[in-house]
């Protein structure tokens, strides 16, 4: 056990994310969703990036009006012709990719996960995880919720979780950079690692910055599944 507690990282529970989000999972010892944070309109949080008809295009979960509080209490829509709309995109998008047979059970999931989740929350972190455990990433997870840090804010609430989750190291995205104050995070004690994502550039290339369900049906769950068990092989990188 590293001296300096578990390497915690977080995200929001972004929708069907790319592998990247997955990839910072495996690279952590805990994970926390931040689903205690107001909600984002316009982002990840209910779209992705996909290739549709030779042009890129976003995967879309709408959302209900009113809500827009925590990620946690925003609910979307649902109703047969969102649910169909939302799986004609998936077979339009990927349907001619080469392993497209091993998306077919997680296709099956979402439509399951639609009906029986009312919040974005509830909804993208159940298929999260089930997209991490059929990838082998097992990294334990906490929700933001269950945490009771809202009092805090932005820098103060990673301290005080990392506090809270016996950590002194906090593994970031790159994208982060406008979210986090490095020196401040110092000054506490906390150590700020940030992450290269290697293992998704190797496997999808450029193609990484889309839905982690384009890397499934492109390359199949075979090769993806290898590198995170040689990562884990070699100890997660430490």
């Amino acid at each position: 056990m590293n001296p300096r507690g578990p390497i915690v990282a977080g995200h929001q529970p972004n929708f069907l994310p790319w592998f990247g989000y997955f990839e910072k999972m495996l690279k952590c010892d805990l994970f926390v969703y931040s689903d205690d944070v107001r909600y984002p309109k316009e982002t990840y949080t209910n779209r992705v990036q996909m290739p549709m008809g030779g042009s890129v295009g976003y995967l879309t979960l709408p959302v209900r009006r009113g809500g827009d509080g925590r990620i946690a209490d925003k609910r979307y829509v649902k109703d047969e012709a969102t649910l169909k709309r939302l799986i004609k995109s998936l077979h339009f998008g990927l349907g001619g990719l080469p392993e497209y047979g091993d998306l077919e059970p997680v296709i099956a999931r979402i439509q399951e996960a639609y009906w029986r989740f009312d919040t974005i929350a509830e909804f993208n972190i159940h298929m999260n995880q089930h997209l991490a455990a059929t990838m082998g990433i097992a990294t334990p997870v906490r929700r933001g919720t269950d945490l009771g840090l809202e009092a805090y804010h932005r820098n103060e609430r990673l301290i005080q979780r990392c506090r809270l989750l016996g950590s002194r190291i906090y593994l970031s995205g790159q994208g982060a950079d406008g979210y986090q104050d490095d020196s401040f995070l110092a000054l506490s004690g906390i150590e700020l690692r940030k992450i290269d994502y290697s293992i998704g550039r190797s496997l999808f290339g450029e193609n990484v910055r889309f839905t982690v369900l384009h890397g499934i049906a492109s390359r199949g769950l075979g090769p993806i599944r290898a590198s995170v068990a040689d990562y884990l092989h070699r100890g997660k990188g430490r």
